[in-house]
């Protein structure tokens, strides 16, 4: 075994010279002063100013969001991707567009939409639209702008049409109040169905740096051939959304895998 000897107190050891001090006193031996090492006290700066370092980094988002091998290319609406959506609406002559993309030093975006409308009688149709949104956040986290709507509040400020609905005109500001918010468990790291007034259901999702949304909306509307459906009777009444919630999951998961392939 390597003894250590310079490191042992006892008298008469071979301590280092930066621990020995003569005693100006007669006939007394080597007294021990332990006095600060010069490398001690470099090694500790280095340590705190690393500490310093990582958290400027940190707060100034110098480390870059996980993106979890997300890219965009191509066009997530055409083909299978959201084919579970597509089947749960229950309608097969979709219209495809195209992918809209964005590329930037910070951020990418990518957006597309597909249609399908069909016959709900006496001159009505029926029209759903699922619409793709994909954000790939290169710089920064968007987690706490993507927590924020689970929190905000909506309200209507003075100066609106007093003879004017307050609740539609919230409705129509485009703005998600807490309330409409509803936590989904099993895609990402965070996902929140958004279920505002207006007729349409939003699934939202966030994955390291990015981002996805997947919105289905549905509305009847006149298309007859009069110009007006006052004699068609009533228009036949909105359809519901609630039953493609479990299919805009899996729709969800199939983009977040086509987008990491």
């Amino acid at each position: 075994m390597i003894s250590e000897p310079e490191m042992s107190d006892d008298p008469g050891g071979d301590l280092p010279g930066d621990l020995l001090s003569n005693s100006d006193g007669p006939g007394t031996g080597p007294t021990v002063v332990r006095e600060p090492r010069p490398w001690l006290w470099a090694v500790g700066g280095i340590a705190v100013a690393s500490a310093v370092w990582a958290a400027v980094m940190h707060g100034t988002g110098g480390t870059t969001p996980d993106l979890h091998g997300y890219h965009l290319s191509g066009n997530p609406c055409s083909g299978d991707v959201l084919k579970p959506l597509k089947d749960a609406v229950g309608r097969r002559d979709f219209v495809t567009s195209g992918a809209t993309v964005s590329r930037g030093p910070a951020l990418d975006k990518l957006s597309c939409v597909l249609t399908t409308a069909s016959s709900a009688g006496d001159g009505w149709a029926t029209t759903y639209d699922i619409s793709v949104s994909v954000e790939l956040h290169k710089k920064t986290d968007p987690r706490a702008e993507f927590e924020n709507t689970r929190h905000a509040r909506v309200s209507n400020l003075p100066g609106y049409d007093a003879g004017s609905d307050p609740a539609i005109a919230i409705a129509e500001s485009g703005f998600t109040s807490a309330a409409d918010v509803h936590p989904v468990t099993g895609v990402g790291d965070e996902g929140y169905l958004l279920t505002p007034s207006a007729p349409g259901q939003t699934l939202e999702v966030l994955h390291g740096g990015a981002v996805l949304t997947l919105q289905v909306t549905g509305y009847t509307q006149w298309n007859g051939t009069n110009e007006s459906p006052t004699d068609s009777g009533d228009p036949p009444e909105e359809p519901d959304l609630t039953h493609l919630r479990p299919a805009m999951t899996t729709a969800m998961r199939h983009l977040m895998t086509s987008l990491a392939s």
